[in-house]
């Protein structure tokens, strides 16, 4: 909620209590502080990067690492601030890498630095992830860092977990005093939770608070007073007024967090329609918002990699590739405005109004979670070769790296191999959009079951670089057929071997097939002795991007997209809960 600001509130707060301790010494520094903190707020940026490489210079010279890499922290939190978040990234790998070869830990600024990063992208999983991270690392001297990292994970949660954003917010305060300047955003910080809570008569007790505090106090000590006249004016019945201030200049507010805002306000006063309407738009401003940024991070890998011609070959593909993503995150929003616009057409009389908005409101903001989960994962997937790829470019396209051909070839090598790999997400992609159309799956084919299984384990040797055992047993003699789509079983089975090789170290995979005992059906088992799958995780595996370890290659929609296919086929896909020295699928389908 209130992110920019306190970024831009740490770098001021860190940089001001350097200043004081330096006054009396250096009044040289005090000139160039006083330059940085007026260029820090402004798009000048060149004479912001020139100023702040004086400042790490001037702090690198003295030996005092600390200061320095906080400098450096800060500059980074300017690219961020201004969209330029794949120069940022490149920033933190470097600011590691030197704090490596400076022997010095420091790694809670690299992850709040992160954070700050994914939470401007829209990717609130990853910032959540990062904060926390900077929460176990950070020294237990660093009290000011620790406060950060607090606020900015209640900031993360103030309006979508409000419980959870209590929870930071009071560690928080339990670290800052009432004359610290993030004793403000402890209390605007308490104001939301009440306000996205609905409880008026708590948030009036910390509105009084705020107030007394406020008192006489000029600059960053009357920080969020318009959030909290906002709020309280709905409380008081006035939310048009509300709304209207709402469109003003409000620093403390970003434009999507007003979203958020005039949500809730709608939702108070019972505009169920204006609300619904209002979660639409916030959802094609963070689309916008995240376009805005791919298309900054496109445009600066291809600037470093059209040197050479292999460099401007590789910039083709990933733009190709770019705009095919776009065309799916294109289709995707087709489908949910299309369901929208189906559901609002069945709509039968007025007095059933107020229900069926309360169902379009909620099913639109799962349908928002669902699509974030889309562009979460698909940028995970891509992140790692698109690395590799630029990465190795550089290094070939940089007179200044002496290679031989092996070297070279290597590196080739590793980017032809990376660009197929994207190619197969893209075509898995493909895939998934083509399968989730479908509503029926002809079951038109005379299916040969040995053959198939066979042709299925010869494909899955080939790809078992772990040296598992793998086998198949069968039931069934060799000329037993089905009637069935032959497209369909082997989509369901190469999936279900995939991740039994995937997620199985050591031991075997086997697949067995039989006829079920009353001789209608036919039964395909996948068994594995892999890490298997927990009791608590067995049934959300079938949901939709659902990844019991979310840093493991895949969308999450293998398992969902299996089971569809089954259901369409009339067979059923199902765990055998009962097996536990690894996992078990069995896949049911009829002879006919």
């Amino acid at each position: 909620m209130i992110r920019k600001v306190l970024i831009g509130f740490i770098c001021c707060f860190f940089c001001t209590t350097i200043a004081v301790a330096q006054e009396k010494k250096d009044t040289a520094y005090q000139r160039l502080y006083q330059r940085y903190y007026q260029l820090f707020g402004t798009n000048q940026k060149e004479k912001f990067y020139q100023v702040s490489a004086e400042i790490q210079k001037y702090y690198k010279s003295r030996g005092d690492l600390t200061a320095y890499y906080k400098m450096r922290q800060n500059e980074i939190f300017y690219d961020t601030q201004h969209g330029e978040s794949y120069k940022a990234i490149k920033k933190v790998h470097e600011m590691l890498e030197d704090m490596k070869d400076d022997n010095i830990n420091h790694y809670e600024l690299v992850y709040n630095t992160l954070g700050a990063i994914f939470e401007t992208r829209g990717n609130y999983r990853m910032a959540d992830h990062y904060y926390r991270e900077a929460v176990r690392n950070v020294l237990p001297e660093d009290t000011a860092t620790l406060v950060h990292a607090y606020a900015q994970l209640a900031s993360l949660k103030v309006s979508r977990e409000p419980d959870k954003a209590w929870e930071w917010n009071e560690r928080m305060g339990a670290l800052v005093k009432k004359d610290s300047p993030f004793y403000k955003v402890y209390l605007v910080l308490k104001g939301e939770i009440y306000f996205f809570k609905n409880e008026k008569s708590n948030f009036l007790q910390i509105k009084k608070v705020y107030d007394d505090s406020t008192k006489g106090s000029p600059g960053y000590n009357n920080y969020g007073y318009q959030i909290m006249d906002i709020m309280q004016k709905v409380f008081e019945g006035k939310a048009h007024e509300a709304l209207q201030l709402l469109e003003g200049d409000i620093p403390d507010l970003p434009a999507i967090n007003r979203c958020d805002f005039r949500i809730q306000i709608y939702d108070m006063i019972g505009e169920k329609n204006l609300a619904l309407k209002e979660v639409n738009w916030r959802r094609d401003l963070r689309d916008s918002l995240n376009s805005d940024m791919i298309f900054n991070n496109i445009n600066e890998i291809n600037a470093q990699v059209g040197i050479s011609k292999l460099n401007e070959k590789a910039a083709k593909e990933r733009e190709m590739w770019f705009f095919v993503v776009i065309l799916l995150l294109l289709l995707a929003l087709g489908l949910i405005v299309s369901r929208y616009l189906v559901r609002r057409r069945y709509q039968k009389r007025i007095i059933k109004q107020n229900e069926q908005l309360e169902i379009a409101l909620s099913e639109a903001k799962e349908s928002d979670r669902m699509k974030s989960s889309f562009i979460e994962h698909v940028s995970h997937e891509i992140r790692t070769p698109l690395n590799i790829i630029t990465g190795y470019a550089q290094i070939i396209s940089n007179p200044s790296f002496k290679l031989n051909e092996e070297q070279r070839g290597m590196m080739l090598q590793a980017i032809s191999q990376n660009t197929v790999a994207i190619t197969d997400i893209v075509n898995d992609l493909l895939e998934i959009a083509q399968d989730e159309s479908k509503e029926r799956y002809r079951r038109e084919d005379t299916i040969t079951i040995n053959t198939l299984c066979r042709d299925l384990m010869s494909d899955a040797e080939k790809k078992n670089d772990k040296h598992l055992r793998l086998s198949f047993q069968t039931k069934l003699p060799d000329d037993y057929t089905i009637k069935s789509n032959e497209s369909g079983i082997d989509k369901i089975l190469r999936h279900l071997l995939s991740n039994a090789l995937k997620f199985t170290e050591q031991g075997q995979v086997e697949l067995f097939v039989h006829e079920s005992p009353d001789h209608g059906c036919v039964r395909f088992v996948v068994t594995d002795t892999g890490v298997g799958i927990a009791p608590e995780h067995q049934e959300k595996v079938f949901e939709r991007f659902y990844k019991i370890d979310s840093f493991k290659q895949g969308f999450g929609l293998g398992l969902p997209m299996s089971l569809k296919i089954a259901t369409l086929l009339g067979g059923a896909l199902a765990i055998d809960k009962g097996y536990t020295t690894g996992s078990r699928f069995i896949l049911t389908l009829p002879k006919a």
